[in-house]
Formats: structure tokens, sequence, C-alpha cells
């Protein structure tokens, strides 16, 4: 642990950096779980790998344009920051999914936490949600 604390110090990672670089690894990483998934259930299809590649290089490019903005207008570095907590939580969701998928237990703490955000996100308000019963 603490060789990984020393590297991560050398490399001297501002919080700047860690706003870009820690959505892109947890793309990579909601890509891997993805693929994983498909592939233990034999379901491994180019349309859908294509339609969710296409997905995460539009993240990339909102977190691009993000950092061009920061700098080049002097926007507030919160603009940022909630741009890349969007998109983690976004992420960090998707992963949970796909891990779940896979049989791996997610405590109900992190699940309940990862479900609001959702929620959240989305803009679903449970009390006022019509389902298809009810229509």
């Amino acid at each position: 642990m603490e060789e990984i604390r020393e590297l991560i110090q050398q490399f001297q990672f501002t919080n700047g950096t860690w706003t870009l670089l820690l959505p892109i690894i947890l793309m990579g990483i909601d890509v891997l779980t993805g693929l994983t998934n498909a592939w233990v259930k034999g379901k491994i299809k180019s349309s859908i790998l294509r339609a969710g590649l296409g997905k995460k290089m539009g993240e990339i490019i909102v977190l691009v344009i993000g950092e061009m903005f920061l700098f080049g207008m002097n926007l507030p570095a919160g603009v940022m920051d909630g741009i890349s907590i969007y998109i983690i939580l976004m992420e960090l969701i998707s992963i949970c999914e796909n891990l779940s998928k896979l049989g791996v237990p997610i405590p109900k703490f992190i699940q309940r936490a990862l479900d609001t955000a959702e929620e959240k996100i989305q803009g679903k308000d449970d009390s006022k949600e019509e389902t298809k019963e009810d229509k």
C-alpha cells in the first residue's frame, strides 16, 4: 500500500488531473466488466459494444470540452468537478450493475447509495411516477 501511495505522489496528481483521469479509468473498468459479463453469458454483440463505446467517447469528449472551457474561459472549477462527479457516479452505477450480474455481491449500503444517486441523476420521483399498470 505504501508503494502505491509513493507512486501516486511521484506523479504529483493534482485535483484537476484526477477530475479528468478518474472518470476515464472508471470508463475502462466499466467496459471490462461489461465485456466480461457478455462473454460469460455468451452474448457478445458488436452492435451493443459499438453503442457502449460510442457513449464512452461522448463522455470523454464532454470531459475534454469541460477542461478546455475551464482553462480557456476561466470557468469556476466547480463546473468541471460537477461534470466529473456526474460521469463518475454513472460509471460506478454501471460497474456495480455489471458486477452484480456476474454474481459479485454488492453491499446493500453501497447499492442503496448508488440507487439514490441514479434516481437523482435521472430525475425519478417514485411518488409521482406512473407504472404501466396505472395507465
